[in-house]
């Protein structure tokens, strides 16, 4: 186990498209941290710099106590699991996971032990004489894991590991990986585009776009508390609501009105925005901040829109519902399940925890947060 520390790290593929741009990371001994954000930003790059399968341009990546940008990736002790699993097809699922071992010249009784051990962690001890045609997406996946833990490597890296898997088993299998770390305690990279994953698995979760991080942290910090809008529009489901408007002052009072409504700001957050009185600014309203009566959070009539209901998507114990406001812009409430008719007017009260106010621009920094810099 080990920690590991990317510094300053860029990679520059050939037309200078700058794929990541100066990232800096530490992680620490033991931790769970998942990489996480949309096709091209950067997190599968920067992982396989990490397990030395891409070359860095510029910066310093080392594990533990060695600079490894030099060190071939199987002197880097690190066990990497991939999307497709890489499983060799013409070997029973034991010799799969024995394979590294009997390269490194490990004794045949030290190979079997260490085997079994991991098939028993896994409880795949019964497929050891399969082969992988012969197995489901889910056993495949145990495989694949299986034979990482033999090697008992300083970190594991996983790229996208669970997106080959149905969405049943994807999440069973998510909640085995994090038994599984619970249990090794081994330094983890984990690559994701499902923001779902990111947040149900990460110590810390690392937020990319445009080869840049835009925010590290825990995941309930990343969720409540986003440093940009991309953040605030890239985690949580359903995501985010945004409408342009701008800040206007009254009596003391700060104010956000457009989009066809005027939501008063809380004290706390007035006194970030006072200086921003006048000017263009965009609102951010968690779905799950909506509701249409009044609650101990939610009770302020200078804080209540009305709204039309559209189109109602009943989940269970709760519904999305989709509603307009005068301007015909859209938002979504994630609310609990009661009879709604559509087009018809409602009067949605807001829980203001879960509102901020953000600079216009894709990547405009959060304005209710002290300190919030946009990228």
């Amino acid at each position: 186990m080990a920690e590991v520390l990317i510094d300053n790290v860029v990679k520059v593929y050939p037309g200078d498209v700058r794929a990541v741009d100066d990232v800096t990371l530490h992680i620490q001994d033991k931790e769970f941290i998942v990489l996480v954000g949309p096709s091209g930003c950067g997190k599968s790059t920067t992982l396989r710099m990490v397990a030395g399968l891409e070359e860095i341009t510029e910066g310093t990546i080392r594990i533990g106590d060695r600079v490894v940008n030099d060190v071939p990736p199987k002197d880097r002790d690190i066990a990497m699991v991939f999307q497709n699993y890489a499983l060799y097809p013409h070997m029973t699922v034991y010799k799969n996971m024995a394979f590294g071992l009997k390269l490194r010249k490990m004794p045949k009784d030290e190979i079997d032990k260490k085997v079994r051990h991991a098939a028993g962690i896994l409880g795949i001890e019964q497929l050891l004489e399969r082969k992988p045609k012969a197995l489901s997406g889910g056993q495949r996946q145990r495989v694949a894991l299986g034979r990482a833990i033999v090697r008992d490597p300083a970190c594991f890296l996983f790229d996208e590991p669970l997106s080959n898997l149905d969405a049943k088993l994807r999440v069973e299998t998510r909640a085995e990986l994090k038994r599984l770390h619970h249990r090794l305690q081994t330094t983890t990279i984990y690559v994701t585009h499902d923001q779902e994953e990111a947040m149900t698995l990460g110590d810390r979760v690392v937020v990319m776009s445009d080869g840049l991080i835009q925010q590290c942290d825990t995941p309930l910090n990343v969720y409540n508390n986003p440093i940009n809008r991309f953040v605030a529009g890239f985690v949580g489901t359903p995501p985010m609501n945004f409408l342009d408007g701008q800040l206007i002052g009254e009596g003391g009072d700060v104010s956000f009105e457009g989009g066809g409504v005027k939501i008063k700001l809380d004290p706390a957050q007035a006194q970030q925005c006072q200086g921003r009185v006048g000017q263009e600014a965009v609102i951010g309203i968690r779905p799950e901040a909506l509701f249409p009566k009044p609650t101990d959070d939610a009770n302020n009539e200078d804080q209540a829109i009305q709204l039309t209901v559209g189109v109602v998507e009943p989940l269970g114990s709760t519904m999305d519902v989709y509603l307009r406001t005068s301007e015909d812009k859209r938002l979504v409430a994630r609310i609990k399940a009661e009879l709604l008719k559509e087009d018809t007017p409602i009067k949605m009260y807001l829980d203001m925890h879960k509102v901020h106010i953000f600079e216009p621009g894709t990547y405009g920094a959060n304005l209710t947060i002290k300190d919030a810099v946009a990228v």
